[in-house]
């Protein structure tokens, strides 16, 4: 599913999936291409001392087989230019080291932050947890007593 697809789909799907997305279609028409190579190229002797002893069956035309190929490699080179721009899209690609440290530094310190703010909050729930479990303790001994 390419990126306007997911979209039409309501579905937002990150660049770095559509990379893998295109990296993984990319190698699946390599593989068909070299699969269909194998089995549909015709034997050429390519050296007088060594004779074609074996046609291949499945072969196609010449004609047909170059049209083919030139086909395939339109499309591998399409795909290629497509994972280049994805990976131009990626968010840092264009930065410098420099650029790279100083935001790494600023996550850094928003995930410190976001860890204490967490360690608070878990201690405030603990602290009324606490509270509440007295108070019930309270309500409790007071509703036997009566």
């Amino acid at each position: 599913m390419d990126g306007s697809n997911a979209k039409a789909a309501g579905v937002e799907i990150d660049r770095v999936t559509q990379l893998q997305d295109s990296i993984d279609e990319q190698c699946k028409m390599l593989f068909k291409s070299l699969h269909y190579l194998h089995k549909r190229a015709g034997m050429v002797q390519v050296s007088s001392n060594i004779p074609i002893t074996q046609q291949n069956s499945n072969a196609e035309d010449a004609g047909d087989f170059s049209l083919r190929t030139q086909e395939i490699a339109t499309d591998i080179c399409r795909q290629a230019k497509k994972i280049d721009a994805l990976i131009e899209a990626l968010p840092g690609a264009s930065s410098s080291d420099s650029e790279l440290e100083a935001e790494f530094q600023r996550l850094n310190a928003e995930n410190k932050q976001a860890t204490l703010e967490l360690q608070q909050a878990k201690e405030q729930a603990s602290n009324l947890s606490d509270k509440l479990s007295a108070m019930l303790k309270t309500i409790a001994d007071s509703a036997g007593k009566a």
